[in-house]
């Protein structure tokens, strides 16, 4: 029985961060066709006209994670989630990578 209770316990310490993802939005200087999804940074961004969003399992905005957003949808105008956003410096440096 103990050692179900350690195996429970320890599946559900790796689960739960999976599970707990964050929503980003990706805001695009350029519209793109409705209702496009595209892949970028391990999840598939939904977009409509100048806004992708999609569930990530992290909670912080990088530079990193935006040029992979950027790569694949062109440049943007804002990367955020619902606690903080790029500042334009970084945004700058992220639209370094978008796609032509």
């Amino acid at each position: 029985m103990l050692r179900t209770l350690s195996l429970t316990a320890a599946f559900t310490a790796i689960a739960m961060p999976a599970a707990a993802g964050t929503m980003f939005t990706a805001e695009l200087t350029r519209p793109v066709a409705a209702n496009e999804s595209v892949v970028a940074a391990k999840a598939i961004w939904n977009c409509n006209e100048t806004t992708c969003v999609a569930e990530l399992g992290r909670r912080t905005v990088t530079v990193r994670t935006c040029k992979k957003v950027a790569s694949e949808v062109g440049v943007l105008a804002a990367f955020s989630n619902d606690r903080e956003s790029l500042s334009e410096d970084d945004l700058a440096k992220c639209n370094e990578a978008a796609k032509d």
